[in-house]
């Protein structure tokens, strides 16, 4: 498959470098956005540039979607010039984006009507990760389907996970993951504030959680989520994502109520840590003025 001919489709923060790799790894890519500087970045690096979503199924068998919501989903789909407007058979749609389960799957019946084959695969590991080509995927639908597209995965990520058997088992795996992930970073949030208010500065925090109960992945990689919520592209994305765990447990009978208290918490959480940065900038460079 390394010489094969794939679409991506969504140059975001994830997406574009997605479709930069697979380009280094050989692959022919055809590449759609809205916005014209990320197709000029990946004409440069040698993709070709689709003109119509129509045309795509017709001339790549197998198309990548980095997309933000359903209303995206919808007009890459079923717009006009949609994908859904070709009659182009045999294509597989692999879907990278942060979804509801139940999203994926009527995806997934409007696709299996033309003859078209659905795979989940929503990643993790952030822009940074996303750059080095070390993404985490975790990928629900048919085992062969998953195994024919091994190339690409392994082209975009470092940890490739068969999560289940049908579509929608990928969304399920990434939506659990950063359940666990954002309840986590919004409670270090919420120390730190706390310890800050009587006087245990936050680096000390820091240090006492690094080797004693509180650790997690998020210590260890703590500029991580200031990084994330300084620069991301989407301010509401944490939210959205613990939004999308509410709605896929509700879908089950299940009240995933920590999930929901954080996602209520989240915006403000944000906002306190980013007014937090920008303080602490400010003492940086006053500290920097008196040397």
């Amino acid at each position: 498959m390394s010489q094969d001919s794939v679409a991506f489709i969504g140059l975001g923060d994830m997406g574009e470098p997605m479709a930069h790799n697979l380009l280094a790894a050989g692959f022919r890519v055809t590449v759609f956005d809205v916005r014209a500087e990320p197709l000029a970045l990946a004409r440069d690096k040698g993709a070709s540039v689709a003109t119509s979503l129509a045309d795509i199924p017709g001339q790549c068998p197998v198309i990548g979607l980095c997309l933000w919501n359903e209303q995206q989903f919808h007009e890459v789909l079923h717009g006009e010039q949609g994908l859904f407007q070709s009659t182009a058979k045999d294509v597989t749609l692999l879907i990278h984006s942060t979804v509801t389960p139940q999203l994926v799957e009527r995806v997934a019946e409007a696709c299996a009507a033309r003859g078209w084959t659905v795979l989940d695969a929503p990643v993790s590991g952030g822009r940074a990760g996303s750059v080095a080509a070390t993404l985490t995927l975790m990928v629900g639908g048919d085992k062969a389907a998953f195994d024919r597209c091994q190339p690409y995965f392994k082209a975009v990520g470092k940890h490739v996970f068969h999560v289940g058997s049908c579509p929608g088992a990928g969304a399920v795996a990434k939506l659990c993951n950063n359940l666990m992930a954002l309840c986590n970073i919004f409670a270090l949030a919420e120390a730190t504030q706390l310890g800050s208010a009587y006087g245990v500065d936050e680096k000390t925090m820091l240090e006492v959680a690094r080797v004693s109960t509180g650790n997690s992945w998020w210590i260890e990689n703590w500029g991580f989520f200031d990084n994330l919520i300084s620069t991301h592209v989407q301010p509401d994305v944490l939210s959205k994502d613990l939004w999308e765990c509410v709605e896929a447990g509700r879908e089950k009978g299940l009240e995933l109520v920590i999930a929901g208290v954080t996602a209520l918490s989240a915006p403000r959480l944000t906002r306190e840590r980013l007014e937090r940065l920008g303080r602490l900038a400010q003492l940086g460079d006053a500290a920097s003025h008196d040397q």
